[in-house]
């Protein structure tokens, strides 16, 4: 998808693009289902983790960058997610989590949203261990 394709135009963490982060959480987040044996639904649980950052906007932009990027970001992914392909809510609500606790009220409430949750936190801090300091 198009849509999906400008997410390689972004910087997540790092030098990591925001589609290259995606990418990461989803493989991650399979992995971790099927070699655990958690129980998640696996074409939601990819689905929701390659989607979880769709947001498409640069966020380390100043001064236009986006406010608390942080806390807005899941929801803005979630609805981008929901209008673009359609995802039920079980997978907009792991999207919509995926920060906690950063958000403290958006709690993952299924197999899935925990699991990307997980998956996101592992693949940020590798991320931003692996990066070039400026």
């Amino acid at each position: 998808d198009s849509q999906c394709c400008r997410m390689k135009g972004f910087a997540q963490h790092g030098g990591t693009t925001t589609f290259d982060h995606c990418e990461s959480v989803a493989r991650l987040s399979y992995a971790l289902n099927r070699r655990l044996h958690l129980g998640a639904d696996d074409k939601g649980l990819v689905s929701a983790a390659f989607l979880h950052d769709f947001y498409l906007y640069d966020w380390h932009e100043k001064p236009s960058g986006r406010r608390l990027h942080g806390f807005r970001h899941p929801h803005i992914a979630a609805e981008n997610a929901r209008e673009r392909f359609g995802l039920g809510k079980k997978e907009l609500r792991a999207i919509e989590t995926h920060m906690w606790p950063l958000t403290l009220t958006k709690i993952p409430s299924s197999r899935e949203g925990w699991i990307i949750c997980l998956a996101d936190k592992c693949c940020a801090v590798r991320e931003f261990l692996t990066s070039k300091v400026k």
